[in-house]
């Protein structure tokens, strides 16, 4: 691991099995973090947020920082999670169209804001130097080294580029995913679940039979909310995978499998949000790819669908019609 001996660390921690694994490694090695940043996204796995109450009291046994909790702060959207963002504005998240627009804007820049405000970054950057930013990918994650920088911190004359040097401590270490468990454990703390949202795109089938029934619900609505606009993807699993077995659709998906699912009247009503793009554009409501649309679908198998979440499109498209076209 490069020398890190009188330089101001901060760790980007997902509270998953590895950014848990990499603190446990640190401390070890005798690497106290100045911060140890979460940036909750509103939108984690239940046993995400359940495992923090963990990892706290180990923190203050070991005299690291607490985990600090970092949230994106709109300047006039009328949303502050990830999931809010999906809904007002009905559509799905960028990994769904191979973007990483949610990591920059809504763990990169809470992160990066926090650190602005920390004594000790400032002084570092007074005295020219960069702040080591230490993020938890496996030794086998190559890739996602290189993905990060490309898209977060793309560009040399960026000013990410100039404040921080990225490290990735398992890599150096050869740590696996099964090495950061076993880490876990030696610490006596429960090992959390895989750090990600629960609706996210690349989640496999098995994680979402884990999910609770109201996480699945809101992938129901989620989804739903969506569907009028897609033009290339049926839903968060982007096109069907006929190798796999699989729908576009990860609502198809639950109702394929019977999975339970909260009732979507049960979920707290999100208004689309007037300024939304989707809607300025109009929409299909039957996408030329569909011939049976999720609405239709889940009807058909005895689930309400509240018309907010779809007929609530047309009805704003018109309001706006004499303004916007």
């Amino acid at each position: 691991m490069q020398c890190l001996q009188n330089r101001v660390v901060v760790v980007a921690c997902g509270v998953g099995r590895d950014s848990t694994g990499m603190l446990v490694g640190l401390h070890e090695r005798q690497v106290r973090p100045e911060a140890i940043l979460f940036a909750d996204v509103g939108g984690e796995k239940t046993g995400t947020y359940d495992f923090i109450p963990h990892l706290q009291p180990w923190l203050a046994r070991v005299d690291f920082p607490p985990l600090t909790i970092v949230r994106y702060k709109p300047v006039r959207a009328p949303y502050s999670t990830l999931e809010g963002n999906m809904l007002a504005n009905a559509t799905l998240p960028g990994a769904t169209f191979n973007r990483g627009s949610c990591t920059l804007k809504f763990k990169v820049q809470p992160q990066n804001r926090y650190c602005c405000s920390l004594e000790a970054c400032q002084q570092a950057w007074a005295r020219g130097e960069k702040v080591i930013k230490l993020i938890g990918f496996e030794a086998c994650e190559g890739y996602r080294q290189v993905r990060a920088a490309d898209r977060a911190h793309a560009g040399r004359g960026s000013p990410d580029a100039q404040r921080y040097e990225w490290q990735y401590p398992l890599m150096e270490w050869g740590w696996n995913l099964e090495r950061c468990k076993q880490a876990i454990d030696d610490a006596a703390m429960p090992v959390p679940p895989k750090s990600a949202c629960f609706f996210c795109p690349n989640q496999r089938p098995e994680e979402v039979e884990e999910l609770s029934d109201e996480e699945r619900a809101r992938i129901v609505r989620m989804e739903l909310r969506a569907e009028p606009y897609n033009r290339k993807v049926h839903g968060l699993w982007r096109r069907p995978r006929r190798t796999l077995g699989l729908p576009g659709s990860i609502t198809e998906f639950i109702l394929a499998k019977n999975l339970r699912f909260t009732p979507l009247d049960e979920l707290p009503e999100v208004p689309l949000n007037p300024c939304c793009q989707m809607a300025q554009r109009q929409c299909t409501f039957r996408p030329p790819h569909r011939w049976y649309s999720l609405r239709e679908q889940l009807e058909d198998a005895g689930h309400a669908v509240p018309a907010c979440e779809t007929e609530g499109h047309l009805a704003l498209v018109e309001s706006l019609q004499g303004t916007l076209f």
